[in-house]
């Protein structure tokens, strides 16, 4: 077995064992579509090389056939991965576009023209039009980390070598002749050199962010509650507390907490089904109405908190007001108009004391509002929004809701 026999299958192998893998981590993540074409990409890359190994079983086989037809698919469909993760958009008209100028490009100057040169060169033209897509995608991305800058850099390092290749390989042995070019020639030891090193920093840097993606996720699913979709209370109380010590007497900082009155009789008299939809309804409804620097979480059970940064108490009070209101009169499955699902909401205000204490506040203000009929707003030692829409002070009191 000599030297060119064991070269002529690293390429096929290294891409068909990256394509397995991506596969594998594809099947338990099939939402991720990014990967299922990463994992495709490779598999036709492996192909394409695979034709040198195959031709020394039949002729017919040759390198630059698969290389011409496999690797510009292979191409397309790690740019369109990247697209996928990197926008959502996988611009699928658009590559095929490039992908299909380049082609027929290149098979004209085949056939007519009989040029192996012109032939790659337009290929290779077509790949670094389809690189440069994905990497493109990347820096319309806002945020962006050193893997994402890494995968930048080995796309457009890529692109610029498909590109560079045919016409170093010119200058290094001339024009390549239709049917002449040999597997050990330089125009093809360079493209197996730029597709073997194409393939191995890709692929290292995509199950990179693949497992920060993961990560990344396994930290949110950590914080999030899985019901309403809000933060749950570890992450409530962690973005939260550096926000309150920060707060001043001229920047102060409003806590809300909002409990579901007679939330138990929901769910014993229509169901825990049409409870769970209940809390989806009012999260969706606190989302929807709360400005983008807020924090919102689901503490547990019926009961949610909102931190209004920058907010003085009257503002939060009115904001308060009109979420209560929209929350009384908004229509539920399974549950009856005239039975309205309510909300009572305690609240205080933070100049700069610690979250505990803020909150002691804001649970005081909430069970007065318990206290004093349900379906209303409550300063703690201040004012009270009721139904009627006027305000009126009351004493604290602390009981059972």
């Amino acid at each position: 077995m000599d030297s060119s026999y064991i070269l002529s299958t690293i390429n096929p192998v290294v891409g068909l064992l990256f394509a397995s893998t991506f596969f594998l981590i594809w099947k338990q993540q099939p939402d991720k579509i990014h990967i299922l074409n990463w994992a495709s990409a490779f598999f036709l890359g492996s192909i394409g090389f695979a034709f040198e190994f195959l031709n020394y079983f039949n002729p017919m086989f040759r390198l630059m056939d698969g290389i011409n037809i496999f690797v510009p698919l292979c191409v397309l469909l790690i740019a369109r991965g990247v697209c996928l993760r990197y926008t959502g958009n996988a611009h699928t008209r658009l590559l095929l576009l490039i992908l299909a100028v380049a082609d027929i490009t290149a098979c004209w100057i085949n056939f007519v023209h009989h040029s192996a040169f012109g032939r790659g060169l337009s290929i290779s033209l077509g790949i670094f039009l389809l690189l440069f897509i994905g990497g493109w995608a990347i820096l319309k991305t806002r945020t962006r980390d050193k893997i994402d800058l890494g995968i930048l850099v080995a796309l457009m390092s890529a692109a610029i070598l498909v590109l560079g290749r045919p016409v170093l390989s010119f200058f290094v042995e001339g024009a390549p002749r239709i049917g002449a070019i040999e597997d050990t020639s330089f125009w093809a030891v360079s493209l197996k050199v730029a597709g073997l090193y194409s393939l191995l920093v890709l692929a290292i840097l995509f199950m990179l962010r693949i497992a920060a993606d993961l990560f990344v996720e396994l930290n949110r699913q950590s914080t999030t509650d899985s019901l309403s979709g809000l933060l749950n209370r570890r992450g409530f109380f962690a973005a939260a507390e550096t926000v309150v010590l920060q707060a001043t007497p001229t920047l102060p900082i409003s806590v809300l907490l909002l409990d579901i009155d007679h939330f138990k009789k929901v769910n014993d008299s229509y169901g825990h089904q049409t409870g769970d939809k209940v809390i989806q309804t009012i999260a969706g409804l606190i989302q929807a109405g709360v400005p983008d620097t807020a924090m919102v979480g689901r503490l547990g059970g019926e009961e949610f908190g909102i931190f209004l940064p920058n907010t003085s108490s009257a503002a939060a009070l009115a904001f308060a007001e009109a979420l209560r209101a929209s929350i009384h009169l908004q229509d539920h499955a399974f549950i009856p108009a005239t039975h309205p699902v309510t909300v009572s909401i305690g609240l205080a205000e933070g100049t700069g004391e610690d979250l505990e204490l803020l909150l002691h506040l804001a649970d005081i203000g909430l069970y007065n509002a318990k206290d004093s009929g349900r379906d209303q707003v409550r300063m703690a030692g201040g004012e009270v929004l009721g139904r009627d829409g006027r305000r009126r002070s009351g004493k604290l009191v602390r009981s059972g809701r």
